[in-house]
């Protein structure tokens, strides 16, 4: 059942920092619903990002809910996961209803949405996200060629699915900066991360959401170079 591949808990390293008394809590999950039919494409979608599923809900294997497991061998069965069940039928009233009024997809849709799906396409990181840490670049790679070759066209999500990332930024250290233009997926791309010493991949799906499914999901796929975790990490500086 366990796959290391993800990150979802501190650094031992990190957690030594902490006192017990600092730490008052954790994140737990994240409950993602997802539109009736939807499920078998929801659950490999998080397949492809090397997470582990699991039945282990009332009826398991019947009611359409599972467990998302990011930790891998380090999961403690409470912390740093995502659930996954069929959306209710008022959510997907409102979900209807919010779409009609917004006119999404359509001719007529209003402005402020084309606005900010324009805004979430280029720069991805202003909408609101999920975010999962990797372990290694390597796996990271790996899962970004699985999603691509799933969303592309004949692909088993085709439609349903698409990633775009950005690369760690220029001049931190040397051999960052040559294992990226080594990269499968940075390696022609000029588009810097957020943070230093750190990559961004973005996932987005209309398969399901933490929030209205007319306005799908983005999952951040992240890996991080040392020294990274040496000190609280500068965003959006400069190159």
């Amino acid at each position: 059942m366990c796959n290391p591949q993800l990150l979802g808990v501190a650094e031992s390293r990190q957690t030594a920092r902490m006192s017990t008394t600092q730490q008052h809590g954790t994140i737990g999950h994240v409950a993602m619903h997802y539109r009736p039919g939807d499920e078998a494409g929801a659950r490999r979608l998080f397949e492809l990002l090397g997470c582990t599923l699991v039945d282990n809900g009332p009826n398991p294997g019947h009611d359409g809910f599972c467990s998302i497991v990011v930790s891998g061998d380090d999961w403690n069965y409470v912390d740093d996961m995502l659930y996954l069940s069929k959306a209710s039928v008022p959510q997907l009233a409102l979900d209807d209803a919010v779409a009609d009024a917004l006119g999404a997809g359509g001719d007529d849709q209003h402005p402020a949405l084309t606005a900010w799906e324009d805004l979430r396409g280029e720069w991805p990181e202003t909408a609101t996200h999920v975010g999962l840490r990797f372990r290694s670049l390597d796996d990271i790679e790996r899962a970004v060629e699985a999603v691509q070759a799933a969303g592309a066209p004949g692909g088993e999500l085709e439609g349903r699915v698409s990633v775009s990332w950005f690369r760690a930024r220029k001049g931190k250290r040397p051999e960052i900066d040559a294992r990226m233009d080594a990269s499968p997926v940075f390696g022609d791309d000029d588009r810097r991360a957020f943070s230093d010493y750190g990559v961004q991949c973005f996932v987005r799906t209309d398969l399901f959401a933490a929030g209205l499914l007319t306005f799908g999901q983005l999952i951040e796929l992240d890996y991080y170079f040392d020294p990274a975790f040496a000190e609280p990490p500068s965003y959006g500086g400069s190159e």
